[in-house]
C-alpha cells in the first residue's frame, strides 16, 4: 500500500507517540520494581534486538524506533523519525 504525503506527515507523530510508550512502560516497571531489572537491562535488550535486525528498509526503520527507545531510557532525546 503505498504512502500518501498525509501519512508521512503523521506517521512520525505515531513512532515518537509509541516510543515515549514503551519507555514510560519500562520506566514504570523499574521504578516499581516488579520486574529484577534495572534500566541497562531494558537499553541492552532493545540495543541487541536492534543490531540484531536485517539490513533491509524494514529493519532499518525498526532499528532506528528500537535505538530510539534505548537512548529514551538513557535520558536522552528521541531522534526524529523520517519517512521517506
Amino acid at each position: 500500500m503505498p504512502v500518501t504525503e498525509k501519512d508521512k506527515a503523521v506517521i512520525p507523530d505515531i513512532v515518537d507517540a509509541f516510543s515515549l510508550a514503551i519507555i514510560e512502560v519500562c520506566q514504570t516497571l523499574e521504578h516499581q520494581r516488579t520486574l529484577p531489572l534495572d534500566p541497562s537491562s531494558f537499553v541492552g535488550e532493545f540495543e541487541m534486538r536492534a543490531t540484531s535486525l536485517p539490513d533491509d528498509q524494514s529493519g532499518k526503520v525498526k532499528k532506528h524506533i528500537l535505538m530510539n527507545i534505548a537512548n529514551g531510557l538513557k535520558g536522552k532525546p528521541l531522534s526524529p523519525f523520517h519517512v521517506s
